[in-house]
């Protein structure tokens, strides 16, 4: 009795420096991902992610590919304990690290195409300063909130949803003055726990359809290969088993929204839920959605060694149920196998056959009732 797994990478946003430390000191094939990745970027992996500053580590061209480096990582050993899962997915640029352990990208074509598009995102952002975006964690449906939106946008001025988390939560991107307005709105009507984000989150939208512009030919120079694991895609909440469909789906996703709560339907046959990076918040949206479902949060060494031995006690006791299955259809097909009951005359009559007697016997005992 197999479990169905599914994996989730998580997004920006809960980086911290020393991230995946212990991992790293333990571990030779996690240290050559490190030389691999500074290699590759001129970037010195080891100072950025265990001896930097919480601010550069959140700075767009540092951090998403840090975020890429760990989740992979941390991936490569849940691959050697014997972790297969059946359907991927990661949140924002955590689609990168479910491309790779998808099998579709190589962690080198991973970390080039997105050190591109961070690069993008960061000059943006210093030519657009009047963006913003928001995080609204309850007090609106879909509907009301696009409607909303579309009531405060104006001719030169825009706001959207950028995000949807859960079945109430959020990001809206935009405009900052329509961003006040809409903490106005907020304030006026007590919705509460209102946080506003820096812009790394992405505004998913097509306030920035110039970056897919610029980053789409890059797209087209990178070999995205067959998929070992479906991946359910941010832009369409399906999963895709092709490669030409997931490259597709990751381009859309830098200006289309992120439907993460229609995603999270494409885990509901799966047993366990393992969140894979820095933070847990994917893993507290995940646990909203599915309170049933096994979920566990996987940020390093100590949390892989602590899933092993979970998943290698719950082989133990479904090999046993599956022993105990055997045994029990063994005996159903054979009629005159013993029930299990401690009333032995219960057990008698219910495997006593009418075979079993003759017609005189039968006759005899009918007639000594009367």
């Amino acid at each position: 009795m197999g479990k169905t797994i599914g994996l989730i990478f998580s997004g920006y946003g809960q980086q911290s420096v020393t991230m995946g430390k212990t991992l790293y000191d333990k571990k030779r094939e996690v240290q050559d991902l490190f030389e691999q990745a500074s290699m590759c970027l001129d970037i010195n992996f080891v100072q950025l992610c265990f001896a930097s500053s919480s601010t550069e580590l959140a700075e767009i061209d540092k951090g998403y590919v840090a975020i890429l480096l760990l989740q992979t990582a941390l991936y490569s050993q849940l691959a050697e304990i014997g972790v297969r899962p059946d359907f991927i997915a990661g949140y924002g640029i955590g689609e990168f690290a479910a491309t790779v352990a998808s099998g579709s990208l190589s962690f080198a074509d991973a970390l080039y195409l997105l050190h591109k598009y961070s690069k993008f995102m960061k000059d943006f952002f210093e030519q657009n300063q009047n963006l913003g975006i928001l995080s609204l964690p309850r007090g609106f449906t879909k509907e009301s909130l696009q409607a909303l939106c579309q009531s405060l946008s104006k001719e030169d001025k825009k706001i959207f949803i950028a995000a949807h988390n859960t079945e109430s939560g959020f990001y809206v991107a935009g405009d900052k003055d329509l961003i006040e307005q809409l903490q106005d709105y907020c304030k006026m009507h007590e919705i509460r726990k209102v946080k506003e984000l820096p812009v790394a989150y992405g505004m998913h939208s097509s306030l920035v359809d110039s970056i897919v512009t610029l980053l789409a030919p890059y797209f087209y120079k990178i070999d995205f290969k067959p998929l070992r694991y479906p991946v359910i895609t941010n832009v369409d909440g399906v999963y895709v088993t092709s490669p030409d469909a997931l490259e597709s789906a990751i381009l859309r996703r830098i200006n289309g929204p992120i439907l993460w709560d229609e995603l999270m339907d494409g885990f509901i046959g799966c047993d366990i839920l393992i969140c894979v990076g820095p933070g847990k918040q994917v893993a507290e949206w995940a646990a909203l959605k599915y309170p049933e479902k096994a979920i566990y949060t996987i940020e390093d060494l100590q949390d892989i060694k602590l899933l092993k031995e979970i998943l290698e006690k719950e082989e133990i006791e479904d090999k046993n149920i599956d022993d105990l299955n055997n045994i029990l259809q063994v005996a159903d097909q054979d009629h005159s196998a013993v029930i299990l009951s401690q009333d032995l005359t219960i057990a008698d009559e219910i495997n006593e056959l009418s075979e079993d007697y003759d017609e005189d016997e039968s006759d005899e005992i009918i007639s000594r009732d009367e």
